[in-house]
């Protein structure tokens, strides 16, 4: 069983990405802006965050790095973005880029 967050400024998104894990038998959370993210990392262990880059409080990479300062600091960071624009395989922070909408068996994949 894996203990993953899932960040998105698309509460849709988030919810339903949520929910899919929980059915798979995880459990899971939210966060809907970087801020709560990093508040939430830094207080729980997870073991897989799927970070939206593109967040109204602050640029994906900078809350990854505060990610790393806190408990899920060995959590395998998942970064989701919907431009290949933003695809930055030098920011060691992120573990692994995957392009929105994320398909699902990706997904399914990524969590175990």
């Amino acid at each position: 069983m894996t203990k993953v967050l899932f960040v998105d400024d698309s509460r849709d998104t988030a919810d339903a990405l949520r929910d899919i894990a929980s059915e798979l038998g995880h459990i899971s959370a939210v966060a809907y802006n970087g801020s709560s993210a990093v508040s939430t990392a830094a207080s729980e262990t997870f073991d897989v965050i799927f970070l939206d880059l593109m967040l109204p409080d602050g640029d994906g990479i900078d809350v990854c790095s505060e990610i790393r300062k806190g408990r899920s600091k060995s959590a395998r960071i998942v970064a989701l973005t919907g431009s290949n624009e933003l695809i930055d395989r030098s920011q060691q922070c992120i573990d692994v880029w995957v392009l929105k909408p994320a398909d699902m068996d990706e997904v399914e994949r990524l969590l175990s």
